[in-house]
């Protein structure tokens, strides 16, 4: 008898199967409640790491500029001679080379041989290298270094021609697309350390520079950096605090960047050291663009070192206000 009744008892603390699965649905609304705020608060950390990442460089790039007087080029480029510009011409090193000694990097930066192409076998440890304050936390883990046939950036200019060529003959096209035919192996292979940083060229076309090979002249942008720039504080008429100097670039929404450089050979390579607006921001990066893998936006290095969220709903005429440095637009952070 004594059993049964404590047999009885048992049963009667036990759950029922109604009041496991009530249990359960309270926790997976609870889950499904609270796992959006983890993943806000996770975004909102990785977002603060990538805006510290590019306060360093705006530190460094002023660093630079306190020593040599003037801002590091967005890339080198000269003829063989060394005598004058070429705007596909080596060496190639770009300002994230450049600014290397301002952030703690002196023994990567001696490693490289400026006077000689960045895709020269001797500078290959240097160039191949990741380091880590030039990546986007926000950005998927993925490859920390790629070639130049795998970066996308050759395919992304063809898309583009294509747009831009809407209504050419069949003709043109085709030779828009073969274009790129004349690169080779090696140069299709040489290997570059990825980055999410890119400088910027303001609102001019990249692929403008093509009127500048062979001339013997720059290939100059309106905004902070360009091909053989040495601008100085003073060049910047709208104010430091009113420029872009710096911006991202998300491989996994259109192609990789570097902190190098670019190597010789072909109009498109530019765009792996330095971004346009030249069709605004629209955070997918078009036009061999901006881009992050921030919702909404991404982050922008001014001149002043300041780092501001700039919302992929901004408005043109603001963004081509900060683009340029000396245009004149009322602009308003």
């Amino acid at each position: 008898m004594k059993t049964n009744q404590k047999n009885l008892n048992s049963a009667k603390r036990a759950f029922t199967l109604v009041e496991l699965l009530v249990v359960i649905a309270i926790i997976g609304i609870l889950i499904g409640l609270l796992l959006p705020a983890v993943q806000a608060a996770r975004e909102a950390a990785r977002r603060m790491e990538c805006t510290n990442n590019m306060k360093q460089l705006g530190l460094a790039l002023h660093n630079y500029a306190d020593v040599h007087n003037v801002f590091p080029s967005a890339w080198r480029g000269y003829t063989a001679d060394g005598k004058h510009a070429n705007v596909y011409g080596d060496p190639g090193w770009g300002w994230g080379a450049a600014i290397l000694p301002f952030m703690e990097q002196t023994p990567l930066y001696q490693k490289i041989d400026l006077k000689k192409s960045i895709a020269d076998p001797v500078n290959r440890d240097a160039r191949e290298m990741f380091l880590k304050a030039f990546h986007c936390p926000s950005e998927p883990v993925g490859d920390k270094s790629f070639t130049i046939a795998d970066s996308g950036i050759l395919h992304s200019h063809d898309e583009e021609g294509r747009h831009h060529h809407d209504g050419d003959d069949d003709e043109d096209e085709h030779e828009h697309e073969h274009e790129h035919e004349d690169l080779s192996p090696a140069l299709l292979a040489t290997v570059f350390g990825a980055s999410n940083y890119v400088a910027s060229i303001g609102t001019t076309d990249i692929h403008s520079a093509e009127e500048y090979e062979d001339t013997g002249r720059e290939f100059r942008g309106d905004g902070a950096f360009y091909h053989n720039s040495q601008l100085s504080t003073s060049a910047f008429v709208d104010g430091l605090s009113n420029t872009i100097f710096v911006g991202e670039r998300s491989a996994k929404k259109k192609h990789f960047s570097t902190w190098a450089g670019n190597p010789a050979g072909d109009g498109c390579l530019p765009a792996l050291v330095v971004g346009s607006f030249h069709e605004g921001f629209h955070n997918d990066g078009d036009e061999h663009g901006f881009s992050s893998y921030h919702p909404g936006g991404a982050n922008f290095l001014f001149g002043d070192g300041s780092v501001h969220f700039v919302s992929e709903t901004v408005s043109e005429s603001q963004i081509n206000a900060w683009a340029t440095r000396a245009g004149g637009e009322t602009a308003s952070n």
